[in-house]
């Protein structure tokens, strides 16, 4: 079972970095000069913490430790949301703002008197249900304001970028119910009662199937259906049903897909293969199998192609899932 993840980026200061020349003790963000800072957690009902903080170096470089406050300092902090636009435009990142409602964080904080910084402050990443799994978001915490001392000309923004993977059984499928088929290989009326058409893989009754054709000839793979799911989604991963055949889901023998390659569009036209399945198993009594894509895309069609087949030269699928 696949745990979600939080990756985070924190923007390394570049170029020369000049010692600040305050006469007065200085604040900082440390997190915002270490480089790539990387943590990992599985998603729950609660937030991860993610901690961040401020520090005083007086007149020296940022990473000078031991100086102490004159006096309390008191230093607030903003989700810097407008900072996003300008850092991918600077390096050439595409990264989209951490949805409101997804993060909370602490907006003011104290260096007391004799102390020399904030100590770990909370940045709470609320992931469950709140953001798309496998998708990168920025998040720049600045500090906004000081009083009692001077504010650096660098090391003032964190930025963090927060990533997600889920666990396929929290995965809930996308309602089926406005999806219509785009195209396929080949069907097989013949099956009767509705069956063996491409259209039967997605009405949600696990007792019918497509079937590709086997009547009056049977070509060999591939075999391939394009779903439409009607509108643009973000395509996570797959699900697909075996056909049930004489009182039992299907071991082996019956045209299963062995080997399968996953397609999306936005146009019906350009196609980007995000995931390639090996030798799924069909085991008796596990009708369905998930898999997740190795690359997020955004996309209207789902293309499933079938490039080997269990025994036969024909395939079938009950129903596919996309999540």
């Amino acid at each position: 079972m696949k745990s979600i993840y939080i990756f985070l980026l924190v923007l390394v200061c570049t170029g020369a970095c000049k010692k600040d020349d305050h006469s007065a003790e200085t604040v900082y963000m440390p997190e915002a000069g270490k480089g790539i800072v990387k943590k990992e957690f599985p998603i729950a009902d609660t937030p991860f913490i993610v901690s961040y903080s401020a520090v005083i170096t007086g007149t020296d470089y940022a990473t000078v430790s031991g100086i102490n406050a004159a006096n309390e300092i008191t230093i607030h902090f903003k989700a810097d949301t407008s900072l996003v636009a300008k850092f991918n435009e600077e390096n050439g990142t595409s990264y989209p703002l951490l949805p409101a409602g997804s993060y909370e964080l602490q907006a003011s904080a104290t260096i007391a008197k004799g102390a020399t910084g904030t100590g770990a402050l909370p940045l709470k990443i609320i992931a469950k249900d709140r953001i798309n799994p496998f998708q990168d978001y920025m998040i720049p915490i600045s500090i906004e304001s000081i009083t009692g001392a001077a504010g650096s000309g660098y090391q003032q923004t964190t930025y963090f970028v927060v990533n997600g993977t889920a666990d396929l059984a929290s995965m809930e499928p996308y309602d089926e119910s406005g999806w219509s088929i785009a195209g396929f290989s080949t069907e097989e009326p013949a099956e009767g009662g509705g069956n063996g058409l491409a259209k039967a893989a997605i009405d949600g009754d696990p007792d019918s199937f497509w079937n590709s054709k086997w009547s009056g000839g049977e070509p060999e793979p591939p075999h391939y259906i394009i779903i439409d799911m009607g509108e643009l989604k973000p395509v996570h991963g797959i699900g697909i049903m075996d056909r049930y055949f004489e009182g039992d889901w299907q071991t082996d023998g019956h045209g299963q897909p062995q080997d399968v390659t996953v397609s999306v569009s936005a146009d019906n036209v350009t196609w980007d293969d995000v995931a390639s399945i090996k030798d799924i198993p069909h085991d008796a009594g596990q009708p369905w199998y998930r898999y997740f894509v190795s690359t997020l895309k955004e996309a209207r069609y789902v293309k499933v192609t079938v490039t080997k087949v269990y025994a036969t030269s024909s395939t079938n699928i009950a129903e596919i899932q996309i999540f």
